[in-house]
């Protein structure tokens, strides 16, 4: 039995003249069906059938199953981003036909115009910045007046040494955790004055990453296309800003701005 994959929702911008999504023929999540346009007015739909049985509880919680055809979902909401604003649907969203789909777009056409509307011209990036920890560390030790009353009153004696340089470590533990929030609200506060939204993003663990450094901050903006050069060249001198403290920031996008669509009251039927 096959159903209905919802990709997008998106204007009219993305179609050619005779309603196929501009550009060459995109491949969608079940290779076996084209990707196509559900239209109501000015409104579309980016879909592909698929078959429902595919999408089960377990190959959605298989990496094996889902890489390839979240990446092949990716491609399709890039792709019509390119030519019309997009409010992005995570991956998975299925309908049992188009009745069903296009029920829900007529229920929630006012808050997705809105949406639309709100988001032309206008993308999503993220700023994620890693920390080189012994750098930041090595900085506290030499400057941080409790800790250097802390080392200059260690002991001669090795076990009560030992205790004392324990204390010491979590002292220098503390300034860094310290430092870092006042970091990320310094940061978060200089760059949100760029953008449009702005939201902070959960931290993820180096085997997340893949990097040895550890991440300290991650967060989501919303910009302008016009505004984007002003933004890099706060970023930019923000990194200069916090080189010293082995601070690395990193800007990634433009990206559908799944982090700043409109909150809908169900996602699939």
């Amino acid at each position: 039995m096959t159903g209905v994959y919802l990709y997008c929702l998106a204007r009219s911008d993305c179609l050619a003249a005779n309603g196929a999504l501009l550009g060459p023929v995109l491949q969608g999540v079940d290779e076996g069906y084209p990707v196509t346009a559900l239209c109501d007015g000015d409104l579309v739909a980016v879909i592909s059938e698929v078959v429902i049985a595919d999408f089960s509880e377990q190959n959605l919680q298989t990496l094996e199953w889902i890489g390839a055809r979240a990446t092949r979902h990716e491609a399709v909401v890039a792709r019509t981003m390119a030519h019309s604003p997009v409010l992005p649907v995570k991956f998975g969203t299925l309908y049992h036909g188009r009745a069903s789909l296009k029920d829900f777009l007529q229920r929630h056409r006012p808050t997705m115009e809105l949406g639309l509307d709100k988001l032309r011209g206008k993308s999503e990036w993220s700023v994620k910045g890693y920390l080189v920890e012994q750098d930041a560390r090595n900085i506290i030790a030499a400057e941080d007046s409790e800790v250097l009353a802390r080392r200059a009153s260690l002991s001669p004696s090795p076990g009560l040494r030992y205790m004392q340089q324990k204390q010491l470590d979590a002292t220098i533990d503390a300034a860094l955790e310290r430092g870092l929030t006042r970091v990320n609200h310094d940061l978060q506060l200089a760059l949100s004055r760029y953008a449009l939204e702005a939201t902070f993003m959960r931290l993820h663990a180096s085997a997340v990453t893949g990097r040895s450094e550890r991440m300290v901050f991650n967060s989501s903006f919303l910009l302008s296309e016009e505004i984007l050069d002003e933004f890099s060249a706060a970023l930019s001198q923000q990194q200069d800003a916090y080189a010293s403290i082995g601070l690395i920031l990193e800007l990634r996008g433009p990206w559908p701005p799944y982090n700043f669509c409109p909150a809908l009251s169900e996602v699939a039927a």
